[in-house]
């Protein structure tokens, strides 16, 4: 059989410094590379993904500067004659030139010139830019859908010109992949998709248990009893809501804190903070994946009170590093959860509070969910994930 040549392009690569998506991508790349039957190109020239960093080959192919541009070589570009230099300077004295070219337009022209020359089966973009579809003609594409926030909560920035875009390129894709049956599910009733067109395929846990020492200055930040939260906290995510309910345990957290990771909390979360008096009992902190393993293996439950999850990773690393799971009973979470974490209503204050009080007071319960927990996780792998993925490549070049 034929290898299947598959085409990937900057655009998460280009945007991400860590992120699921682009650890998505990293992960089907890595596995395609041990595979006989399949080629993979990446089409980048600049990226400060911290994932590609630690690949051999992105380590030495893929650059992190933007180097500077001779702009004269491009002037009457080929042609050498008497008083060249004199017109450029007249030019240049009239038309500044930029110092360097932003490394998103070199990576988005590259990507356009590999679509151009065709020299693959399968186009597979990595996010939802549609510039691709003026260049890509008759060749087949996958489109990959992890959630559809900005539908779900279009307060989110939903404007009808991106809605436009997005339906364009979801019309025109041979095939779909979504990350979870609940996003299957909404993509089909926003977009009318028919079924047949969208393939659901799971996403999987890269985190390891960390092998590496963790600092005495990092450990020092951490609180000895805490509820870890991780992700970012926009307003879907239902992070004050929890903390509220969170305020309102009684003696039995008198000792027990919230640790966040990523990015410091904002003035108005200070504020509200402050109004719950939990200042002194929250912390947000950066972490690397060794520092968060850490976090997930001494926390004594994760709490994901999300109001809608495409997927849901931070339960599967939960899962790996033996922390119970608090999660609300919404979109993605009941499938990928199953009956290894406990579920609470997301905006139900008994509910949640129920949920804390039962982990908080019960041993028992939580060593069982540690033990479901790990066999949950086997339900997923990035080697299905890929397997999956190549077959739904191999449908479009050979059927």
């Amino acid at each position: 059989m034929d290898k299947i040549k598959v085409l990937y392009d900057h655009q998460t690569f280009d945007t991400q410094t860590i992120g699921g998506i682009s650890r998505y991508f990293f992960e089907l790349i890595s596995a395609y590379e041990k595979d006989e039957t399949i080629e993979c190109k990446l089409s980048l020239i600049f990226s400060n993904n911290e994932y590609l960093k630690q690949h051999p080959y992105y380590q030495k192919n893929i650059s992190s500067k933007i180097a500077p541009v001779d702009f004269y070589k491009s002037f009457f570009k080929g042609a050498e004659f008497k008083g060249k230099h004199f017109l450029y300077k007249i030019k240049t004295r009239f038309f500044s030139e930029p110092i360097s070219v932003n490394s998103s337009e070199i990576n988005k022209s590259n990507s356009i010139q590999k679509i151009k020359e065709g020299n693959f089966d399968v186009f597979h973009p990595t996010y939802y830019d549609n510039y691709f579809l003026n260049y890509i003609g008759n060749k087949p594409f996958v489109l990959t859908v992890h959630d559809l926030i900005h539908q779900i909560f279009p307060e989110y920035g939903l404007y009808k010109d991106n809605l436009d875009k997005n339906k364009e390129m979801i019309n025109r894709a041979n095939k779909i992949i979504t990350v979870s049956e609940s996003t299957k599910k909404d993509l089909i009733n926003i977009f009318n998709v028919p079924e047949n067109k969208v393939k659901v395929i799971h996403l999987a846990n890269s985190l390891q248990e960390s092998t590496n020492l963790i600092t005495t200055e990092f450990k020092s930040k951490i609180p000895h009893r805490y509820l870890l939260y991780v992700g970012n906290r926009d307003i879907y995510k239902n992070f004050l809501f929890f903390t509220q309910i969170f305020s309102s345990l009684g003696p039995e957290a008198k000792d027990i804190s919230i640790v966040c990771t990523g990015s410091p909390f904002s003035a108005d979360e200070k504020y509200a903070l402050g109004k719950l008096n939990l200042n002194n009992r929250i912390t947000s902190i950066y972490v690397n994946d060794d520092e968060l393993s850490y976090l997930y293996k001494n926390a004594i439950a994760l709490v994901f009170p999300s109001m809608y999850e495409g997927f849901g990773l931070p339960v599967l690393e939960a899962f790996s590093c033996g922390c119970p799971v608090l999660v609300s009973n919404s979109s993605s979470l009941k499938e990928i959860g199953d009956d290894a974490v406990i579920y609470f209503e997301p905006k139900n204050p008994s509910s949640m509070l129920e949920a804390l009080k039962s982990i908080l007071s019960n041993k028992e319960l939580r060593t069982d969910k540690i033990k479901s927990g790990y066999i949950q996780l086997k339900n997923f792998s990035w080697a299905k994930t890929a397997e999956k993925t190549k077959k739904v490549y191999s449908d479009l070049k050979f059927n």
